[in-house]
């Protein structure tokens, strides 16, 4: 049944196989309030019991207020539910996350600046709120071998740059937004639901891979940090971070930054405004993923 409290409002799943959820401000990773860990824990709660049917993946998307570089798919998925069980139900076929371009109302009982929707959709379904504009590159069977738990944004990021892509002559404008399409497939015996872990080092890493850095200072010590788990040599990886060819996404001044002993990541995923991960069945032995990256334009 409906909830509702002074600072957010909940409901569903219903017959309309809807979660909502109306907010003063959006559910951030850490340093809730108290109100926010009320409203997540609804909201968990609540996403628990939408359940897709084959054929048909999560929808989630997101209208109002956030910082400017925040991520998409963190305020729909990793920031509710970092573990993905709550998801699990509703995303075991794939999911998408899209941002949506105005605030919504729908039935909330008072004006909140912030909604969070999810609901079931058939893949072949064009995005709600974007449309796709031109097509800024495509692959198709890239290996992700055995594709392990542990830094699989950067495992993404190396087999596309490993794989054939077609690209595009089309570079984006900087802070033009854009969709990234995927479609994971898992070794044989293996199914895997689009928990948000895994839609998120996916994407990132598809981004980080259409897009290069200017800065060279750091560059060399980022590629032996990152050679170190990964079956390539440093001097390689380091061409690849610089290499402009294939950002269609831009060139950014930093894609990786030294942290501590390890590196951080800086894609722009904050500007992927629509984002899909598709759960193949399995045919082969290795994990792989084909995708596409588009340009976009908001729906009026």
């Amino acid at each position: 049944m409906p909830i509702y409290v002074a600072d957010y409002e909940a409901r569903g799943p219903g017959d309309d196989r809807e979660v909502w959820l109306w907010t003063d401000r959006y559910i951030p990773f850490e340093r809730l309030s108290p109100t926010q860990v009320a409203a997540r824990s609804e909201l968990r709660e609540r996403l628990r019991h939408l359940s897709a049917r084959a054929g048909e993946i999560l929808h989630a998307s997101y209208a109002g207020s956030k910082p400017w570089n925040s991520d998409v798919e963190n305020i729909l998925l990793y920031n509710i539910d970092a573990g993905g069980a709550s998801f699990v139900p509703s995303a075991a076929y794939g999911v998408r996350f899209e941002l949506a371009g105005r605030p919504r109302r729908e039935t909330a009982q008072r004006r909140f600046t912030c909604s969070y929707q999810y609901r079931l959709i058939r893949p072949e379904d064009e995005p709600t709120h974007w449309q796709r504009e031109v097509r800024l590159a495509a692959f198709a069977n890239v290996a992700l071998g055995r594709f392990a738990t542990a830094k699989r944004l950067e495992q993404t990021w190396l087999a596309v740059h490993r794989s054939d892509v077609d690209v595009g002559a089309r570079r984006i404008a900087p802070d033009a937004p854009f969709g990234v399409f995927l479609s994971l497939e898992p070794p044989l015996g293996r199914h895997t639901a689009a928990r948000p872990e895994l839609t998120k080092a996916l994407v990132d890493g598809v981004v980080a891979a259409f897009q290069a850095q200017r800065e060279t200072a750091t560059v060399d010590e980022a590629a032996a940090r990152l050679a170190g788990g990964l079956l390539e040599g440093p001097r390689r990886i380091a061409e690849m971070l610089l290499d402009e060819r294939r950002a269609v996404l831009g060139v950014v001044d930093r894609l990786i930054h030294l942290r501590g002993a390890g590196v951080q990541w800086n894609p722009s995923d904050h500007l992927c405004a629509v984002g899909e991960v598709l759960c193949s069945e399995p045919v082969g032995h290795h994990w792989r993923m084909s995708g596409e990256v588009w340009s976009l334009q908001q729906q009026t």
